[in-house]
């Protein structure tokens, strides 16, 4: 969406509700929080009604299929509860690096809506020793995905309404994804 600015009866620019470079911004910090184990912060990005979600298949309805994930405010503050708390699948937690690029703005029928598509590839370690503990410890690996967000102004704030992320290699086994993607 695009608000113009008028004087006097005639448009004089242009401008975008968000910028590519505000998005890109926006979804640097994201990644920042979550790499920095920030995720209670990581949380405050999220409308009160947002949706993670990484679906086995971007056509399908997540409330008809099954989703890898499908987490609403609740089940995020869980997810976040657990890892806090020595879930057994983040014991020892993952450390991420999330890399973004490939960022689009477009615009929504909603006029403090926009619509944020990226690439973005997380690359993930799990310490410890593999002998010893949990398959794919000490080994590091890399999801990658096209994610798709629905941001929603919230006064000087954009927040995210849905942030979806398809992996591109959803529909093969995955091992343990407990961390945030």
């Amino acid at each position: 969406m695009f608000i113009s600015k008028v004087v006097e009866g005639n448009v004089m620019s242009i401008l975008p509700l968000l910028s590519r470079h505000e998005a890109e911004e926006f979804l640097f910090k994201e990644a920042r929080l979550i790499d920095e184990d920030k995720l209670e912060e990581w949380l405050t990005l999220f409308t009160e009604d947002g949706i993670y979600w990484l679906p086995y298949d971007d056509t399908t309805d997540p409330h008809e299929e099954t989703s890898i994930i499908y987490d609403d405010s609740r089940q995020r503050e869980k997810r976040i509860y657990q890892l806090r708390h020595k879930h057994l699948a983040q014991d020892p937690p993952s450390r991420t690096i999330h890399f973004i690029s490939n960022v689009e703005v477009e615009e929504t029928e909603t006029p403090t809506e926009v619509i944020v598509l990226c690439n973005s590839m997380v690359t993930e370690m799990r310490p410890g020793d593999h002998q010893y503990l949990q398959h794919g410890l000490s080994k590091p690996r890399t999801l990658s995905g096209r994610c798709k967000y629905r941001l929603h102004q919230e006064g000087d704030d954009w927040k995210i309404a849905i942030k979806q992320v398809d992996l591109i290699d959803r529909d093969l086994p995955l091992e343990n994804i407990t961390f945030i993607i």
